[in-house]
């Protein structure tokens, strides 16, 4: 079985195309993200070392809290940057608000402040944010391929992107609600994503 690490994974997923050879380096939207890479670790079966991402029921479904802070170190090591896209969908919102909530549940005030202050408090937290390779996190990612070491994660996510990679939000959560209902109890919009195939 193929070990690779939380943030290796995440910078394939990023750089990755769903065809050989293709490299996209971007990627929108963190409630897409986050139920994209749910969908790999319970489709294809890739999971990283370490527990893989730990996923829970929350407001828009599966999360791992894990996935927001292994993105902010991959941008301090300046291998992938973001952008603000859009104002976050009420999904996107959902999702943010658990980070708002751990940093004013912390330890002390201090890391409260700097956890609101860093573009992932509440200031951006009702932005949607588009992730990218920069140069060097795509010298990363053609590392990580040519090296073969990881080829069956690299096929793991290649068949999720190219599976998914074209539903809508609504569509994916749709996907995800009904075949992993387990991840949905905490879902403060079920209700919405389940009566969306039936509007159509």
């Amino acid at each position: 079985m193929t070990t690779i690490s939380r943030r290796d994974l995440e910078l394939l997923f990023l750089g990755l195309g769903d065809t050989p050879d293709e490299l996209l380096g971007s990627f929108g939207g963190i409630t897409r993200l986050q139920k994209f890479i749910f969908l790999l670790e319970h489709e294809e079966g890739v999971i990283a070392n370490k527990d893989g991402f730990e996923f829970t029921p929350y407001k828009a479904g599966p999360y791992s809290p894990k996935l927001y802070d292994d993105l902010e170190f991959l941008e301090n090591l300046g291998l992938i940057e973001s952008e603000v896209a859009a104002e976050a969908t009420e999904e996107e919102a959902a999702e943010v608000d658990e980070l708002t909530y751990e940093g004013l549940m912390g330890d002390s005030a201090e890391s409260s402040e700097q956890q609101l202050s860093d573009g992932l408090g509440a200031a951006d937290a009702y932005e949607e944010r588009r992730y990218r390779l920069t140069p060097e996190g795509a010298k990363k990612v053609k590392d990580l391929v040519e090296g073969g070491k990881y080829q069956p994660v690299v096929d793991g996510i290649r068949k999720i992107k190219s599976k998914y990679g074209n539903h809508s939000l609504s569509d994916l959560l749709y996907h995800v609600y009904t075949k992993y209902p387990d991840m949905t109890t905490e879902s403060e919009i079920k209700d919405r994503v389940l009566s969306h195939r039936r509007r159509k």
